[in-house]
C-alpha cells in the first residue's frame, strides 16, 4: 500500500504486483524531515468512509479563515494492525505538501526512548532545507516583531518620538525588521527575554527557550543557537547564559516542538506534526511510557490551543487507556474492514499497475487473474483487513505462476508470464505456507511447557474416549483433568481453518460430550496458524469457547487464562449440577410433605365430623342426632327417593329370548335390554339427589350440636338450608307420579327436596326462636 514497485522494462516478464506492498511506513527521509513543499509517495490509494472524513478534516483546517486560534485540532486514526493507518498518515502528508504556499510539516514514523536521536535526524530539518530555513526564520522574525512591539507600546520613557506609532504599524505589518529596532534604540537585551518568557509561560521551559531565541538573532551566535536547536551541544557562551545541555530528553523534544508551534502559530500560519505508530511505547518501560504520554498530552494541547495540526495513529487497546483530557480534545476517525468491493479493487489496482505496454487494462473492479471463489475466500480469510488481503494475494500469485511454470516445464517461474488463474486451491496453499509452519509437535511440546508446571497436565485421556479420533492433519488432543469427571480437551487444529475443518471440530465435540457428557467437558481449540474471524465465530458457537491462534504474541497468556476459566466453569457447572439435585430432593421433600399434611387435615377433619351412615334399610329408623323436629321430613324424604331408586325411571328391563330364530325349530335369540339416554340421566340424578339429602342432615346435625340451645346461630341455618336448595336447582328433572313425598309417577324430586329444605328451615327456626324468647323470659 506504499509506493509501487519499478515497471519493469519493455519486454519483460511482470513480477509479482503485490510484492513489497503490504506496509506503508513514514520511514523515507524526505518524509521524515521535509519541513514545506516536498514529492510524495504515489501508492495505490482506494477512497473510503475513513480517508473521506479525513480529507475533509484536513481541507476544513487548511480552508479555515477564523482566528488562528480557533483553528488547531488533534486527529487520532484508531484501527487494528493492518487497517491502514499508516497509509492514510501517509495520504495525509501527501495532502498537507500540496498546499500553497508550504506549510511546517513535521513528520515522526515512530517514538522512540532516544528521542534525541529522532529530534536530530529527522525533525530539525530547517538548517538542512534552504527553503524550510528561511521559512522557519521568517516565522522567528513575525514572533520577534511582536514581542518588539509590545515593547514600545509599553514604554512610558518618550524615546521613541513621535515615530513609536508608525514603528508600531511597521512591525505590526511585517514592513520593519525588528533586529534593527532592537539595534537603532539599544533595547536591553534581558527586557526581551523576560518578554520571550512571558509568551513561553506554561508552554515549556520558558527560560531556556527565551535565551536561545533572543540570541537567535544576535548574528556572531546564531549558528550556535541553530545549533542547539537542532540537537547539539550548547556553546560555552550559551551555558553561560543558563543553556547547559542538548535538547536529548523526550519532554525536552516535545518542549521543543511546543516552543515552535508557539512561533507558527503567533505567525498565524498552519502547520502540522503527523505521529505514527504511537503503540510502540507499550513496550517501553512504565516509567518512560509514562513520561511520554504525560508530554504527547501536553503537545496536543499547544497544538489545538495554538492553531496546529497533530494527526497520529494509535490502536484501540492504547486509545482506550490515553488520559481522559486527550479523548476530550482528539477528535478519533475509526477505521473498518474492508468489503468485498474494496478488496476486489485494491486487488484489481495492483494487477493492473505491472500489464505490458499495450495490454488491453480489465475494469477497475476486475480481479482477473483471481476466480471468483478465490477473490471471496481472499474477503473471508482475510477479516476485511488490507495487509492481509496483499500478503494473501502475493502468496496466491507465486503459487499460481510456480504451477503454471510447472505444467510448462519452465525452470523460472518468477520470470515467466503471469498466471492465467488463480483458484481457491492458491489461496489455501499460500495461507498454509505462510502461517503453518509450525508442525504440531511443537505446538504440543509448548502446550506442556505451559500447562505441566501448573498440575494442568494428563498425557493419558479418559478412559471412555480413548481412541478417539482428532480432526483432520490435527494434533493429538491433550487432557487437563479437573475434578474426577470434569475435563478440558485442548484440540490442536492447523492453520487456515475452512468449513471442512470446523465440521471435524464439532464431530469430535459432540463425541466427546455425548461420552462425557456436556457438563463435565470443555473443548479449547488451538489453531496451528490462521484463523479468520468467521471460522473462530463459528468454532465458538459451537465450542462455547473461542480458538486460540499459537502464532499470536500473547498465545502463552491467552492460553493460562483461557483454562483458568474453563476450570471455573467446570467447577461452576459442577456445583450448579450438586444444587439441583439438592433442589430436586428438596421439591420432592416439599411435595411428601404437602401430601402428609394433607392427610392428616382430611383426618383430622373426619374425626371432628364424622360422616353419618345411610340407616339400613331404610327410612324406618332415624338417628338420635338429628334434630326432633326435622326427623320426620328427612324420614320422608329419604323413603321418597329410596322408593323411586327402586322402582326406577322408564320401563323395566326384561330379559330372556326375544323370540325363535326365523327357519331354526326350538332355537331362540337372547333379548339386548335397553334404556334411553334420559333415563340414564335421571337414574344418576336420583342417586345424586339421596346423597343431597345425607350430606343436608349431616350439616344439620352439626349445626344442632355446634352450640347449645341459646347458642345456634339462625344465620348459619338459613345458610345450610340455602346451600342446600341451590345445589337442588342444578339436577336434572325427574318426574315422579305426583306430589309430595309419598307422590307417584306424576311428580317431581326438585319439589321433593325442596319441601325437604323448607320444612327443615321453618321447623328448626321456630324452635331457635322459642328457645330464645324462653332464654330472655327467664332472664327477666
Amino acid at each position: 500500500m506504499t509506493s509501487p514497485p519499478a515497471r519493469p522494462p519493455e519486454g519483460a516478464a511482470p513480477r509479482n504486483p503485490f510484492r513489497n506492498s503490504t506496509v506503508a511506513q513514514l520511514e523515507a527521509f524526505d518524509d521524515s524531515i521535509q519541513i514545506g513543499a516536498g514529492p510524495a509517495g504515489a501508492g495505490v490509494h482506494i477512497p473510503g468512509r475513513t480517508s473521506a472524513w479525513l480529507t475533509e478534516h484536513i481541507e476544513a483546517y487548511l480552508g479555515h479563515r477564523g482566528e488562528p486560534e480557533t483553528r488547531g485540532r488533534a486527529i487520532a486514526l484508531v484501527g487494528e494492525f493492518g487497517l491502514g493507518k499508516s497509509h492514510l498518515a501517509r495520504e495525509a502528508t501527501r495532502l498537507l505538501r500540496q498546499h500553497t504556499p508550504p506549510l511546517p510539516l513535521w513528520v515522526i514514523s515512530q517514538p522512540s526512548i532516544d528521542m534525541r536521536t529522532v529530534y536530530q535526524e529527522r525533525l530539525t530539518s530547517p538548517r538542512d532545507d534552504f527553503d524550510a530555513f528561511v521559512d522557519f526564520k521568517q516565522a522567528i522574525t513575525d514572533f520577534y516583531a511582536d514581542v518588539t512591539a509590545e515593547i514600545l507600546r509599553d514604554d512610558e520613557t518618550g524615546r521613541f518620538g513621535a515615530d513609536r506609532d508608525a514603528f508600531l504599524d511597521g512591525l505590526r505589518a511585517r514592513r520593519l525588521d525588528p533586529q534593527k529596532i532592537v539595534q537603532a534604540f539599544n533595547l536591553d537585551e534581558e527586557q526581551i527575554q523576560h518578554r520571550l518568557r512571558r509568551h513561553l509561560r506554561g508552554v515549556t521551559a520558558h527560560r531556556t527557550f527565551a535565551i536561545a531565541l533572543a540570541q537567535l538573532f544576535n548574528r556572531p551566535f546564531e549558528n550556535d543557537v541553530w545549533n542547539w536547536l537542532s540537537g547539539g551541544e550548547p556553546v560555552a557562551y550559551l551555558q553561560e547564559r543558563g543553556i547547559r545541555e542538548p535538547i536529548r530528553s523526550i519532554q525536552q523534544v516535545f518542549d521543543a516542538l511546543a516552543v515552535f508551534s508557539l512561533v507558527y502559530g503567533k505567525s498565524g500560519r498552519p502547520y502540522a506534526l503527523v505521529l505514527d505508530e504511537l503503540d510502540k511505547t507499550t513496550e517501553w518501560p512504565e516509567q518512560d511510557r509514562a513520561v511520554f504520554i504525560n508530554a504527547f498530552e501536553m503537545l496536543v494541547e499547544r497544538y489545538v490551543n495554538q492553531g496546529g495540526l497533530l494527526l497520529f495513529c494509535v490502536r484501540p487497546e492504547l486509545w482506550g487507556r490515553l488520559p481522559l483530557s486527550l479523548h476530550e480534545r482528539v477528535l478519533p476517525l475509526w477505521l473498518d474492514s474492508w468489503g468485498p468491493a474494496e478488496t476486489n479493487r485494491l486487488i484489481a489496482e495492483h494487477v493492473h499497475r505491472v500489464r505490458r505496454p499495450g495490454d488491453e487494462p480489465p475494469s477497475a473492479a476486475d480481479g482477473a487473474p483471481f476466480a471468483e471463489p478465490a477473490l471471496r475466500e481472499i474477503v473471508l480469510q482475510s477479516d476485511g483487513v488490507p495487509r492481509q488481503i496483499l500478503q494473501i494475494c502475493e502468496g496466491a500469485w507465486d503459487r499460481a505462476a510456480a504451477r503454471q511454470a510447472d505444467a510448462a516445464d519452465d525452470r523460472q517461474p518468477l520470470g515467466g508470464p503471469p498466471p492465467q488463474e488463480i483458484g481457491l486451491t492458491d489461496v489455501h496453499t499460500a495461507l498454509r505456507s505462510a502461517h503453518g509452519k509450525r508442525n504440531m509437535a511443537e505446538v504440543a511440546h509448548r502446550l506442556q511447557h505451559v500447562l505441566a508446571p501448573r498440575q494442568w497436565w494428563h498425557h493419558m485421556p479418559p478412559v471412555s474416549v480413548r481412541g478417539l479420533s482428532a480432526p483432520r492433519e490435527g494434533g493429538e488432543p491433550r487432557w487437563v483433568q479437573v475434578t474426577r469427571t470434569a475435563w478440558i480437551a485442548l484440540l490442536p487444529v492447523p492453520s487456515v481453518l475452512s468449513q471442512g475443518d470446523v465440521g471435524g471440530i464439532q464431530r469430535f465435540v459432540d463425541r466427546v460430550r455425548s461420552v462425557l457428557a456436556p457438563e463435565n467437558v470443555e473443548v479449547l481449540v488451538v489453531v496451528n496458524g490462521h484463523a479468520c474471524r468467521e471460522m473462530r465465530n463459528r468454532v465458538a458457537e459451537h465450542c462455547g469457547t473461542a480458538p486460540l491462534v499459537f502464532d499470536d504474541p500473547r498465545f502463552e497468556s491467552m492460553l493460562l487464562n483461557g483454562v483458568r476459566s474453563l476450570i471455573e466453569r467446570l467447577r461452576a457447572n459442577r456445583r450448579n449440577a450438586v444444587l439441583g439435585e439438592v433442589r430436586d430432593q428438596l421439591e420432592t421433600i416439599t411435595t411428601q410433605q404437602a401430601m402428609l399434611v394433607d392427610r392428616i387435615d382430611a383426618v383430622d377433619h373426619a374425626v371432628n365430623h364424622p360422616r353419618l351412615p345411610a340407616q339400613p334399610p331404610g327410612p324406618q329408623t332415624a338417628d338420635p342426632r338429628v334434630p326432633p323436629p326435622v326427623r320426620e321430613p328427612f324420614r320422608q324424604a329419604q323413603a321418597a327417593l329410596d322408593r323411586l331408586l327402586e322402582e326406577g325411571v322408564g320401563p323395566r328391563p326384561r330379559l330372556g329370548p326375544a323370540g325363535s330364530r326365523a327357519g331354526g325349530a326350538g332355537a331362540s335369540v337372547p333379548r339386548r335390554a335397553t334404556t334411553e339416554q334420559a333415563a340414564l340421566q335421571a337414574m344418576g340424578a336420583l342417586l345424586y339427589a339421596r346423597r343431597l339429602v345425607e350430606a343436608f342432615r349431616e350439616a344439620i346435625t352439626h349445626w344442632w350440636e355446634s352450640g347449645g340451645a341459646d347458642g345456634r346461630s339462625g344465620q348459619d341455618l338459613f345458610t345450610v338450608c340455602r346451600s342446600f336448595e341451590i345445589s337442588v336447582e342444578v339436577l336434572p328433572r325427574v318426574d315422579t307420579g305426583g306430589p309430595g313425598p309419598d307422590a307417584g309417577p306424576g311428580g317431581g324430586v326438585e319439589e321433593v327436596l325442596t319441601d325437604l329444605a323448607d320444612k327443615v328451615w321453618r321447623s328448626l327456626r321456630d324452635e331457635v326462636s322459642a328457645r330464645t324468647d324462653g332464654a330472655r323470659r327467664r332472664g327477666r
